[in-house]
């Protein structure tokens, strides 16, 4: 995923969370401990439900 432009990340991480009523702000590679090195930090909103 790092070959994908800022762009290309926020639609593919919109799609993912699309189904919750989410929309994708910001996504960007963080450090982490994990054998790959690095993570993905997600910035979301919750559209909210009312009836």
């Amino acid at each position: 995923m790092e070959e994908l432009t800022d762009a290309q990340r926020l639609d593919r991480f919109a799609l993912k969370y699309a189904h919750d009523g989410c929309q994708v702000r910001e996504v960007r590679r963080v450090p982490h401990d994990s054998l790959s090195g690095y993570a993905w930090s997600v910035r979301f909103t919750e559209k909210s439900v009312t009836s």
